[in-house]
């Protein structure tokens, strides 16, 4: 006759034996067993050391690490038993609900995790809120997170066909504000809405040319309204409006070409405003052709037609397209030669000065301007340095002048000091 085991296979329950005396002790421990076992709850799985008081009955999963009265026990289910602590070993498929978790966990046969317990296929699934017929998954939280498993991950919304919707929907207490995806068509939409029921396409992408349209974007190439996004195509008739565009030059001297990549409008809208750097200045009359345009004459702000050496090539030249010209300006010039500074505007004033001294006492001294003139309007002189000298200014040309100083007794004085300043216009 085979010899009858102690305990049982699956719960370690102690068997009681043939002949055994006092078999009240052996099944009351049975039922103890199975008093802990069978719809096993831990009041928790997280202190690391008994509980300072402890009711007769309530479990506690003992983690690794544990001190006191469970040292050593790690992994085991400490049962509080007749004021004192005694341990079970959990065994494979054992289930329990951790009270301070309100979660079911069960033993793989190495740790405790939660089960799962869901089919492949479920109706519907509400997270702390209630799913629906339409809203098959719900969830009610601060936030949701998808990541990925390793690499990448994609949040796909598929829809039957082009004329079904496959979208994000944003709500404002349950009422639609905005929508962006593939909304009764294939083009990619974001949609607009100040109380649900009115939608506006703020911006509508073409699934096959990609183009843009929609409130959003600029309706023509006149549209110049504040805000909207500038469509390739519409960019050019919107510069009048714009910044100042930078454009290539080329050409020659005095027929420069210049190239911007714009599609701009026939004819050329007044107002419209490029700036170049030029490879070279003019030497005469300029004329000007934006892209593959009309051949225009270059003026002056003034008007008139360019001198020689208005284009400069050590800075921007701005052209403004006017009354079928194209009207030039360029910042103020300043430079200076052994026989002083000139300041150029492009209005055509010209201020020329310098500091030079008288270099005999008995002939006037000549002084060739740094700038030459187109028409010399007055050239002033002031002594300078001790004593009393007169100063004055003798015949002149557009390129030059002669000075003296004199003493108070009427004598041109030599090796006196003279300020100079003359003004006029280059052109």
């Amino acid at each position: 006759m085979p010899t009858l085991p102690e305990t049982s296979a699956r719960l370690a329950m102690p068997y009681i034996q043939p002949a055994q005396a006092q078999k009240h002790v052996t099944h009351n421990e049975a039922l103890r067993v199975l008093d802990v076992v069978v719809q096993l709850s831990l009041a928790s799985r997280t202190l690391n050391a008994p509980p300072l008081i402890a009711q007769n009955g309530s479990c506690y999963l003992v983690p690794a690490a544990a001190g006191g009265d469970w040292v050593g026990q790690a992994g085991r289910i400490a049962l509080r038993d007749n004021d004192a602590w005694d341990f079970l070993t959990p065994r494979t498929g054992w289930l329990a609900m951790v009270l301070d978790e309100d979660r079911l966990l069960f033993f793989d046969g190495a740790d405790w995790r939660v089960p799962d317990i869901l089919p492949d296929i479920i109706d519907r699934l509400g997270i702390q809120t209630s799913a629906d017929a339409t809203n098959r998954l719900a969830v009610s939280g601060d936030a949701s997170l998808f990541t990925h498993d390793g690499s990448d991950h994609q949040m796909k919304i598929n829809k039957a066909g082009v004329a079904q919707t496959a979208s994000l929907l944003f709500q404002s207490a349950f009422s639609g504000r905005a929508e962006m995806g593939l909304a009764g068509h294939d083009d990619f939409t974001i949609k607009t809405s100040a109380d649900g029921a009115t939608w506006l396409d703020a911006l509508r992408i073409d699934a096959g040319s990609g183009l843009a349209s929609g409130a959003a974007a600029t309706q023509s190439a006149q549209d110049s309204t504040v805000g909207r996004l500038l469509k390739v195509g519409d960019s050019a008739g919107l510069l009048a409006a714009s910044p100042m565009l930078r454009v290539a030059a080329g050409g020659s001297a005095n027929a420069l070409t210049l190239t911007s990549g714009a599609d701009f409008p026939a004819p050329l809208p007044d107002g419209l405003e490029v700036r170049f750097r030029a490879a070279a200045s003019n030497t005469a009359a300029a004329t000007l052709t934006l892209d593959s345009g009309s051949t225009l004459p270059c003026v002056t702000v003034t008007g008139a037609a360019l001198p020689a050496g208005y284009i400069r090539t050590d800075t921007d030249t701005q052209a403004r397209h006017q009354g079928g010209q194209w009207v030039l300006s360029r910042a103020a010039e300043t430079g200076s030669t052994a026989q002083g500074r000139f300041e150029r505007l492009e209005n055509g004033i010209l201020r020329v000065w310098a500091l030079r001294s008288t270099q005999s006492d008995s002939a006037p001294t000549n002084w060739d301007f740094p700038a030459s003139f187109a028409v010399l309007d007055h050239v002033g002189a002031t002594a300078q340095g001790a004593g009393f000298h007169a100063a004055t200014v003798g015949s002149t040309t557009g390129s030059a002048c002669q000075f003296d100083a004199w003493t108070a007794t009427g004598a041109r004085a030599n090796g006196v000091d003279v300020a100079l300043l003359a003004t006029g216009t280059w052109y």
